[in-house]
């Protein structure tokens, strides 16, 4: 299984779209900090029929140091789940068999 980068994405957007490689990367940068905005905002960000990154806040919480067994408080922070659309959820079960 290869890993996908920026790079990558631009190589195939131009062998597909046939755009200069230089707009393509800026097209891909924007597009990923239109994303990283809204997501910083608290917003969910809803792409049809690929799926939804949808931003919250964990509580403050109990853990425990594993080291030395004492409790510790773990503080609140951000975190971005994603969940796949419906429909390619579909497509991928369907591409594996």
């Amino acid at each position: 299984m290869q890993t996908i980068n920026k790079k990558i994405i631009v190589d195939r957007l131009h062998k597909k779209v046939g755009l200069s490689k230089r707009v393509l990367k800026n097209f891909v940068d924007e597009l990923l900090e239109e994303i990283k905005k809204t997501l910083e905002l608290g917003e969910e960000v809803k792409i049809v029929r690929f799926g939804n990154f949808i931003p919250y806040k964990t509580k403050k919480r109990k853990g425990r140091n594993l080291k030395n067994k004492k409790e510790v408080e773990i503080k609140p922070f951000k975190k971005i789940v994603f969940r796949t659309a419906p429909q390619f959820r579909i497509e991928l079960h369907n591409e594996k068999k």
